[in-house]
């Protein structure tokens, strides 16, 4: 019998490892993901990334120790935006799209 290859499921990893994803008031150009853990993201680049509503995304940090994943932009978001951040890993042919909380007071 042929063993299986063995696929990473993103969706189902953000389903069930996904803490948090917030825009905060201080930091208006950042989305700070938190997961149970940041491994699969290792090797991910800021390209990756897009955002809605569209922002260029010019950098990305992984942070292994608080497990978070900040997607950082060029132009802040704003009060009442409603953000969602997609993840599109390479050769996986899936996107996973997260839905952020806007802590943006007016």
């Amino acid at each position: 019998m042929a063993k299986k290859k063995f696929l990473f499921d993103w969706t189902k990893y953000a389903a069930n490892n996904l803490v948090s994803a917030v825009v905060a008031n201080n930091a208006r150009q950042s989305i700070v993901m938190t997961f149970k853990g940041v491994k699969p993201f290792n090797r991910c680049v800021y390209t990756e990334f897009t955002t809605s509503p569209s922002k260029t995304v010019d950098s990305r940090t992984v942070d292994k120790a608080a497990k978070t994943v900040t997607v950082h932009v060029t132009v802040a978001f704003a009060n009442g935006n409603t953000i969602t951040c997609t993840y599109n890993p390479p050769g996986k042919g899936e996107n996973i799209t997260i839905p952020v909380t806007n802590n943006i007071s007016a």
